[in-house]
C-alpha cells in the first residue's frame, strides 16, 4: 500500500522547524581576522623584547657595527622563520581549502644550516676549541632566557589558536613552537654580547628546536576542539 503524498507545505514547515531547532542555541561570535593574530603575536614578542632588555640590558653592538656577520645572519634567519611561522599559524587557525604554505619548513631548514656548520667548524678544529664551544658557560643562560621569552609568544599563539578552529592540530602545534622559539630567541638574542659563530650558531638556534618539540607535546590538548 502506497503512502499518501506529503503536503509540500508540511514538508517546508518541517524543514523550518529542523533549522530552528539546530540554530536555537547558537549565539553570534566575533569574526577572527588574520591581522588580529599577527598583532597578538607581535605584541607578545615586543613584551618579551622589553622584558629581556630590562633584565639583561641592551647590547648596542648592532648599532655600533661591533656585531659580527654571524650574529646578524643568525638573527635575520630567526626573524624570517618567526615571520613565516606566524603567518602559517594565523592562517591555520582559520580552515580553508587550498595548499598549505611551506615557507616555515624551508625557513627552518635554512636556519638548521647554522648549527650544522658551527658543529662541523668546532669539530674540525683542535680538541680544546671544540670542547670550549660545546661547553660554552653562557650557553645554558642563553637557552633558558630565550625559552623564557618564547613562553610569552607561545601563550599568545595558543590564545589565537583557541579563538580559531585549527584542523591540523599537530601542524599547528609545530608552528606554535617554531614561532615561539624563533621570536623568543630573537627577543633575547639581540641583548647577548657574544657573537661568535659557535655561540650564535648553536645556542641561539637550540631554543627553536626545543620550543618546537615542547609545543608539539603540550599544545595539542590546549587547542583541540
Amino acid at each position: 500500500m502506497n503512502n499518501p503524498p506529503q503536503n509540500p507545505h508540511d514538508e517546508a514547515m518541517s524543514r523550518e522547524d529542523l533549522i530552528a531547532s539546530l540554530t536555537e542555541d547558537l549565539t553570534p561570535v566575533k569574526r577572527t581576522r588574520p591581522a588580529e593574530g599577527i598583532a597578538l603575536i607581535a605584541f607578545a614578542t615586543i613584551i618579551a623584547l622589553v622584558a629581556s632588555i630590562a633584565v639583561y640590558e641592551w647590547w648596542d653592538g648592532l648599532l655600533t657595527g661591533e656585531a659580527s656577520g654571524y650574529f646578524i645572519i643568525t638573527h635575520g634567519l630567526l626573524l624570517v622563520l618567526g615571520a613565516a611561522s606566524t603567518a602559517a599559524l594565523v592562517s591555520g587557525a582559520m580552515p580553508r581549502v587550498g595548499a598549505r604554505a611551506n615557507a616555515p619548513l624551508w625557513s627552518a631548514i635554512m636556519l638548521a644550516i647554522l648549527p650544522a656548520g658551527a658543529i662541523i667548524s668546532l669539530l674540525s678544529g683542535n680538541g680544546n676549541h671544540a670542547h670550549e664551544g660545546l661547553n660554552d658557560p653562557v650557553a645554558y643562560m642563553c637557552t633558558i632566557a630565550s625559552l623564557s621569552a618564547g613562553a610569552l609568544v607561545l601563550v599568545a599563539a595558543v590564545l589565537w589558536l583557541r579563538r580559531g578552529a585549527p584542523v591540523s592540530i599537530e601542524r599547528s602545534a609545530w608552528l606554535a613552537g617554531l614561532t615561539a622559539g624563533s621570536l623568543g630567541t630573537l627577543a633575547y638574542g639581540i641583548t647577548c654580547p657574544l657573537d661568535t659563530f659557535s655561540h650564535v650558531g648553536i645556542w641561539h638556534v637550540a631554543p627553536v628546536a626545543i620550543g618546537a618539540v615542547f609545543a608539539r607535546i603540550v599544545v595539542p590538548p590546549l587547542i583541540r576542539w
